[in-house]
């Protein structure tokens, strides 16, 4: 399966989802890009990755609420490997909180780093993939991480599920507009997936555990390269005619929906009203 680039930017790709993804275009043969705003943590990352696998990666120390740190993300990325085909924009954050009880701070900081780094991302990228394309014969291909959330709604995360919504629908609007350019922009929903902020937060542990495996018609809890694998798929020329698209990638939890975060890490104890 071919890459419709040989060179990528993951966004928050030292860990988790973003990391399963990385280590995937790796192996396909791809540069990738690791921006991230732990630059420590995506140092290591791609020195391993690089040890492991055919292609080369770096890590760039990204912030994806700012616009100056984005761009200089994309100007890294030409600089190094000539060229930015693929952008997968990963990088999330969200607490657990009621909406009477979330503070203003948190709530932009969600939409800001969910919603608003996409876009900024998205708009960088594109920046370069349209250079000199006058023709619509332009190659790239951009996916965004969005979350089962963006059609499950649940308790605690109101903040979320709108970021996520958002990008679902920021994913049609790009894929119309870029079309024509021979740029496709599609959209994976994980669900529950085992990555280090949720083995983090006690999300996967006991009766929570439980519960999304209960839910999952294929019986188990995700892991990063079950979403990796559909995000490359997305990015290669085997999804030449897949353009718009949010595709969830949960086992099929989205067909029983979620139970609630809030009434079930009550019961655990994990923390007090």
């Amino acid at each position: 399966m071919d890459l419709v680039s040989n060179s990528a930017i993951v966004t928050g790709g030292a860990r988790g989802i973003g990391r399963g993804v990385a280590e995937a275009f790796a192996e396909h043969g791809a540069s990738v890009v690791l921006a991230d705003i732990d630059e420590e943590a995506a140092e290591e990352t791609a020195a391993e990755i690089t040890e492991s696998f055919e292609g080369e990666a770096v890590a760039v120390q990204c912030d994806v609420t700012d616009a100056d740190s984005v761009e200089a993300t994309v100007d890294a990325t030409v600089e190094r490997f000539g060229d930015v085909g693929i952008l997968v924009n990963n990088a999330g954050a969200a607490e657990l909180a009621r909406t009477w009880e979330m503070s203003e701070s948190e709530w932009r900081r969600t939409i800001d780093v969910c919603l608003n780094g996409p876009f900024l991302c998205t708009k960088a990228a594109l920046g370069h993939m349209l250079e000199g394309d006058d023709h619509g014969d332009g190659r790239g291909a951009i996916v965004n991480v969005s979350s089962l959330n963006y059609l499950a709604a649940t308790d605690g995360l109101p903040h979320y599920s709108a970021a996520k919504a958002g990008l679902s629908q920021f994913t049609k609007v790009v894929a119309a507009e870029a079309g024509r350019h021979g740029i496709r922009v599609n959209a994976v929903a994980p669900g529950s997936t085992r990555t280090p902020m949720t083995e983090g937060n006690g999300l996967l542990e006991g009766r929570m555990g439980e519960e999304f495996v209960e839910r999952t018609p294929l019986g188990r809890i995700g892991e990063p390269e079950d979403v990796a694998k559909v995000v490359t798929f997305l990015a290669s020329d085997q999804a030449q005619w897949v353009t718009g698209e949010t595709i969830c990638v949960d086992g099929g939890q989205h067909i029983r929906g979620l139970h609630s975060y809030w009434d079930t890490l009550e019961e655990m104890g994990l923390f007090e009203e």
